[in-house]
């Protein structure tokens, strides 16, 4: 019996994935657990039976996202300094601290306008002041008496600027940009005469400055400013009498123009507008056949040989 007893031990121990196969056998599998126990769905108020009214759970995993992503920028007080939620209660529903910034942007606003306005009088009431010490006794009596009586036509009381526009001669151009800047910067209210787009200003201009004998020129050259009737002189004059602080005083009786005036409402301030009888043609033509046309036109008689009318409100 032992014999046979020892020999079925051997057996049994050649064979050990059998034996692990049986001693597995009796651990229980991990599905065979216990089961997890169901949450049981929230009860439903007696007398309510519309389920869609119900909120639906809140996923926790996109809950987590939501919490993190709140506090990236900072804690939750940091973020509600950023932002302020607007309260149901008040009268608007905008931020209050927006809404005050911007009250504040309008009043600097406000204020700074208000500043320049009363500079702007401010300015007008010393002119007001140097014209009243010049009239009681100051230096001059009439700054203008020492100069020539040349009127210039419709200028007896205004300023009266002969200028061009044409860039031919750099020094000529830039001599009337600097008389211009010089009486835009003083305020003065002055009418410009272009002598390159109007015919008619040249001939004035040659009739008031007539040339000497035996100089080869046809007409003095532009800048030339006239005050009141008086011939104040050219570019190299002005600069002077502005450098010596006597300009001001040759134009305290000129008309001022305030910081912010628009500029004329019918030329946008180009002193001259478009012919309406050519349409800026400057020529007229009679009805006849196209081989006519050439020997049938006439120059029209309303403009001048640009086709342009000197502006009817400031010229």
């Amino acid at each position: 019996m032992r014999g046979l007893r020892s020999r079925i031990l051997r057996t049994l121990q050649s064979f050990p994935n059998t034996a692990a196969a049986q001693s597995n056998a009796l651990i229980p599998p991990p599905d065979a657990a216990a089961p997890e126990a169901v949450p049981e769905p929230a009860a439903v108020p007696d007398g309510d039976d519309d389920k869609e009214n119900l909120s639906p759970e809140a996923n926790p995993r996109k809950a987590k996202k939501m919490k993190v992503g709140s506090l990236e920028g900072g804690s939750l007080e940091e973020s509600g300094r950023r932002y302020r939620r607007p309260e149901l209660e008040s009268s608007s529903l905008f931020d209050p601290d927006l809404l005050a910034a911007f009250r504040g942007v309008v009043d600097a606003y406000a204020q700074a306008l208000d500043k320049t306005q009363r500079r702007d009088v401010d300015f007008d009431d010393a002119d007001d002041d140097i014209a009243a010490a010049l009239d009681a006794g100051g230096r001059d009596e009439d700054p203008l008496a020492g100069l020539e009586c040349r009127c210039p036509p419709g200028g007896e009381r205004a300023v009266v600027l002969y200028t061009t526009s044409l860039r031919g001669v750099r020094k000529t151009f830039e001599d009337c940009a600097t008389v211009r800047r010089l009486l835009d910067g003083l305020r003065v209210a002055f009418l410009e005469r272009d002598v390159s787009m109007h015919a008619p200003y040249r001939d004035e201009l040659r009739a008031l400055l007539p040339p000497p004998p035996g100089d080869g020129a046809s007409m003095p050259l532009p800048p030339r400013l006239f005050v009141d009737g008086r011939y104040v002189g050219g570019a190299d004059e002005v600069v002077a009498l502005h450098e010596r602080s006597r300009l001001r005083a040759m134009l305290r009786r000129a008309a001022r123009r305030r910081a912010g005036d628009a500029a004329c409402a019918v030329c946008g301030g180009a002193w001259f507008v478009v012919c309406g009888g050519c349409s800026g043609r400057h020529w007229l033509y009679d009805d006849g056949s196209a081989a006519a046309v050439a020997a049938s036109r006439v120059p029209c008689p309303g403009c001048n040989e640009n086709g342009l009318v000197p502006c009817p409100l400031c010229s």
